[in-house]
C-alpha cells in the first residue's frame, strides 16, 4: 500500500501487517512518535554540548527502535549510523552523523 500522506515509511503493507492490519493504531503511533520526539533534535544538540553522553546516547537508541517499528527506514538506517559513532567514543553535535540524523528527524517530524 502507498500512502502519500507518509512517504517516509518505506514499506507501509509490511508495518500495517506488523499492527494487525489496523490502520487507526498506526495513525495514532506516529501522532505519538510527534509528539515525543518533536523537540529530539534540538534536544539532542544540547545533550552533545553539555557533555551527557548517555542521555545523548539514549535519545538516539530510543528514536531508533521506534522508527524500525513504525517502517522510517532513512531515520533507523540514519540512528544506527550516529549510534555506531557514539559507541565508537564520538559525540560531537557536528559530526556528519549528527547533523544527518537530525536532518532525518527533521523530514519525518514534518509530515507529522
Amino acid at each position: 500500500m502507498n500512502n502519500p500522506a507518509y512517504p517516509f515509511i518505506e514499506n507501509l503493507d509490511e508495518v500495517l501487517e506488523r499492527l494487525g492490519g489496523n490502520k487507526a493504531l498506526l495513525m495514532k503511533l506516529l501522532g505519538k512518535f510527534g509528539t515525543a520526539y518533536r523537540e529530539s533534535g534540538a534536544e539532542l544538540i544540547r545533550l552533545l554540548r553539555e557533555g551527557q553522553r548517555e542521555e545523548a546516547y539514549r535519545l538516539v537508541h530510543s528514536i531508533k527502535g521506534v522508527s524500525s517499528n513504525l517502517g522510517i527506514g532513512a531515520l533507523y538506517r540514519s540512528a544506527i549510523e550516529l549510534e555506531q559513532k557514539m559507541k565508537s567514543g564520538a559525540y560531537d553535535p557536528l559530526l556528519p552523523e549528527t547533523v544527518a540524523f537530525c536532518a532525518e528527524l527533521d523530514v519525518t517530524l514534518k509530515y507529522l
